[in-house]
């Protein structure tokens, strides 16, 4: 797994906002996200899950938009009377990156393995085909970054 992951990198002040019982439509979805391009926030990860008739969707952004945000929410809770929304603070980013991320078979497992070993809880995962991100309790972020240089031979100064 050595030169497989090129970079590690965080974010300490984000807000994960949550959003439980949506109405599983993509009209509804893209409405949401409509009021978020509306009030200008710029979102970063993005998780979906499909529960009955509802989905469940997780978002993160930096807490430069909180006040935008509270107005986002404000029309969210006009437009969808049903939605439940809620807004974490205690949550940091963090990501591994590289070229080979797309080829490398079970890098995930090795990412989340780091991660277990500690007893580092993650709360919602994204990837692409060059990095893996995850959201983690704040307090751990400077442990995981630790022990994910050691286990991907990151040096310091990367």
């Amino acid at each position: 797994m050595n030169d497989i992951i090129e970079a590690i990198s965080c974010e300490k002040e984000i807000i994960q906002l949550k959003l439980l019982n949506v109405p599983k439509h993509p009209k509804m979805i893209a409405k949401i996200f409509s009021i978020l391009k509306d009030e200008e926030i710029n979102v970063d990860m993005i998780s979906q899950v499909t529960v009955d008739d509802f989905v469940q969707i997780e978002i993160t952004l930096d807490q430069e938009f909180q006040l935008k945000l509270n107005q986002a929410i404000m029309k969210l809770k006009d437009e969808f009377k049903q939605i439940q929304i809620y807004q974490i603070r205690k949550y940091a980013k963090v990501a591994v990156g590289g070229k080979l991320v797309e080829t490398t078979p079970g890098l995930a497992a090795e990412v989340f393995d780091v991660l277990g070993q500690a007893n580092i809880h993650f709360y919602q995962i994204t990837t692409s085909k060059r990095t893996i991100s995850l959201v983690i309790d704040k307090e751990n972020l400077d442990q995981a970054i630790q022990l994910l240089k050691e286990r991907f031979h990151i040096e310091e100064d990367k």
